[in-house]
């Protein structure tokens, strides 16, 4: 093997290698883009279940006051535990 071919040889293979690390850096730009897409949209379906759930919640309660059985006695409980937080609370700043 003469010395031009050794050399012909490496710069192929360096040649290789540096466009491999170009396709992996674009991939990984992608990725990255792709990554806070993502987040993102995770945050906006976090934010959709909570209002959801809270708005859940309201219906639930209205439906215990203008209905009958198990969702009424809930919903009076539910109004008692929030009643006696605010209570608690008022306590807690009068201490002050």
């Amino acid at each position: 093997m003469s010395g031009s071919s050794i050399i012909e040889n490496i710069a192929g293979k360096v040649a290789r290698v540096i466009a491999e690390n170009r396709r992996l850096r674009e991939e990984c730009r992608r990725l990255s883009e792709q990554k806070e897409r993502l987040r993102s949209e995770s945050r906006r379906l976090e934010e959709r279940v909570t209002e959801l759930e809270r708005k859940l919640t309201v219906r639930e309660l209205a439906e215990g006051f203008s209905g009958d059985g198990g969702n009424r006695k809930e919903a009076k409980a539910r109004v008692g535990r929030l009643m006696r937080e605010v209570d608690r609370c008022i306590a807690l700043l009068n201490k002050e």
